[in-house]
């Protein structure tokens, strides 16, 4: 039970995203051993695509959930570096939008400390706001 307790509180802290794809494949076997028609192990499962996919070749794996916040912020860096800003108005509209939408809203609840966790509120993700770890 108290095993269950840190990998409880990432899954719902990061809406079963989890930080990496190591640990989500472990905190997911856990779900599933303690109930595998559970609520939580099924919410695991919906996650999974967030990591592998199949491409032509095969499966693959990504290491993280995707880097799609700071993709973002390189490609509107660059726009904004040639001085190509108001070509391009409608793109770095949706961009900011979407900086927007990704920022972490609050921290996590309870004891961060006791859970690895720092201040999340405000922050961006490297990815997006369900990961919710934050890197800026």
């Amino acid at each position: 039970a108290e095993t269950m307790k840190p990998i409880t509180y990432e899954d719902e802290n990061t809406r079963y995203v989890c930080i990496g794809p190591v640990n989500k494949v472990m905190n997911m076997l856990c779900r599933w051993h303690e109930d595998p028609k559970g609520d939580a192990f099924k919410l695991h499962a919906t996650r999974i695509p967030d990591y592998l996919w199949v491409a032509e070749d095969g499966m693959k794996m990504q290491g993280y959930n995707g880097s799609q916040l700071w993709d973002t912020t390189f490609a509107i860096q660059a726009i904004f570096a040639t001085g190509m800003e108001q070509k391009v108005d409608q793109c770095v509209r949706k961009a900011a939008n979407y900086l927007e939408a990704t920022q972490v809203r609050e921290d996590c609840p309870g004891p961060l400390v006791e859970y690895y966790r720092h201040i999340s509120k405000g922050a961006w993700p490297f990815s997006t706001r369900d990961h919710g770890w934050p890197i800026s």
